[in-house]
């Protein structure tokens, strides 16, 4: 082989060996783990310290999971309890409401600088499904307003409560 023919070759190789870094360092870097970067943004603290302030203001349980929602830009508190209708689910939720207003809205004012309102809050509240039963949606409050999940009970005179009101269960 010629100088002139290893000499290309040669860059042939030098530019194959590039593309492949490129490309194994592009792979890389699309990879997502669990020591993957994460920006925490400042909903992210919201939504946690709204989670401790409900676990202890309104007594409720470690199951109760409080987000931020990046793409609605909420914070959601899904809420599980024992109310199967929606005014009992409604009572429960108006006293976690409370405790949001009283301790997390000030907490994000003193420490963000942040005005919040009931919109900036969705609250979903779940029954338990009792004892074996699977936990299903009651009713929700968003952006400012109640909204019973479909096939909830009411707490009219014919109503009735449970996952089989929402379409029923296998």
């Amino acid at each position: 082989m010629s100088p002139i023919h290893r000499s290309r070759a040669a860059r042939i190789l030098a530019a194959a060996l590039v593309l492949l870094a490129i490309t194994a360092t592009y792979a890389c870097a699309q990879k997502k783990s669990l020591s993957h970067p994460y920006a925490y943004l400042v909903g992210d603290d919201v939504a946690t310290r709204m989670s401790g302030i409900l676990r202890v203001v309104a007594g409720l349980e470690a199951s109760t999971l409080v987000y931020y929602d990046r793409k609605d830009s909420r914070i959601v508190a899904n809420v599980v309890g024992s109310a199967s209708d929606v005014p009992g689910a409604e009572r429960e939720l108006d006293s976690f409401l409370q405790s949001v207003r009283q301790f997390v809205f000030p907490y994000a004012k003193r420490q963000h600088g942040l005005d919040l309102s009931d919109t900036d809050v969705t609250l979903v509240y779940y029954n338990d499904g009792g004892e074996g039963g699977a936990p299903y949606e009651v009713v929700r409050r968003e952006n400012g307003a109640y909204k019973p999940a479909p096939g909830a009970a009411t707490g009219g005179p014919d109503s009735s409560a449970g996952p089989e009101a929402a379409g029923g269960t296998d």
